[in-house]
């Protein structure tokens, strides 16, 4: 199969198709080509892609400007690369979103309190929607287990503080009976930065509250109250609020 080139234009002479279309860098279009190969078969997460030379073929591209193609796609996530094993199509992945925003935050230190409040706001939004809809589609979470995970808190809250991970996985069991998967990774991005940016120092006080707000979101769930759920719900980020209001942030 031979190339044939017109300055940034390469062109199959077989089916007098252009890879690279218009003025785009080679390395461009091979990821564009490479991203419609992959729909073009119907390839899902966790799929095996050919080999280099395989891909070449069918893509009509160089070495150079497919192995630029694979890297930029393995940096957004889109394919995995497994030392020894090859390159597979990527799992559905926020991380990268989550770096973006720790990254600006860290910018604007000065005004990171108003930034993490914004984020706040967002988290509590798409929680208040999910609980609603929990609720009002008379889904059952693992109440045993949030019972569990609630001691755990109540303990730790004892010891002065509430750790992120007994937060986190409280939300996140509260939440699977919706099998919403995008939903916990968005969450997920939320807790990350805020595990990243906010001092995760308590009083005593302030624990203890955190520990009966839960409680009080869960009693809501057992009575199927939606009101009184947004209620305990908007209460816990109340919370939350007067943590990003009164304690330092991570800078270093």
């Amino acid at each position: 199969m031979q190339r044939l080139r017109d300055g940034m234009t390469e062109v199959n002479e077989n089916s007098g198709q252009s890879l690279v279309k218009g003025k785009e860098s080679r390395t461009d279009g091979a990821v564009r080509a490479l991203r419609e190969w992959i729909f073009a078969r119907g390839l899902r997460s966790g799929d095996l892609l050919p080999s280099e030379s395989e891909l070449c073929t069918e893509l009509n591209v160089g070495r150079n400007s497919l192995r630029e193609a694979v890297r930029t796609l393995r940096a957004t996530g889109v394919l995995e690369v497994r030392q020894g094993a090859g390159t597979y199509v990527g799992v559905l992945s926020l991380e990268s979103m989550s770096d973006e925003l720790i990254f600006h935050s860290r910018l604007t230190v000065d005004d990171q309190g108003t930034y993490l409040r914004y984020l706040a706001e967002v988290r509590e939004s798409l929680e208040q929607g999910l609980l609603t809809n929990l609720i009002t589609e008379g889904l059952k979470p693992d109440l045993e287990r949030l019972e569990k995970l609630l001691e755990r808190m109540d303990e730790e809250s004892k010891l002065g503080f509430v750790t992120s991970a007994t937060d986190r996985e409280f939300h996140e069991v509260l939440l699977a009976p919706l099998n919403n998967p995008l939903s916990i990774l968005l969450l997920r991005v939320f807790w990350r930065i805020f595990d990243e940016l906010l001092d995760a120092r308590y009083d005593a006080a302030a624990a203890a509250k955190t520990a009966d707000r839960h409680h009080a979101i869960l009693l809501a769930i057992k009575a199927s109250d939606p009101r009184g759920a947004r209620i305990a719900l908007h209460t816990h980020f109340d919370g939350l609020r007067d943590r990003i209001g009164g304690r330092d942030f991570k800078i270093d």
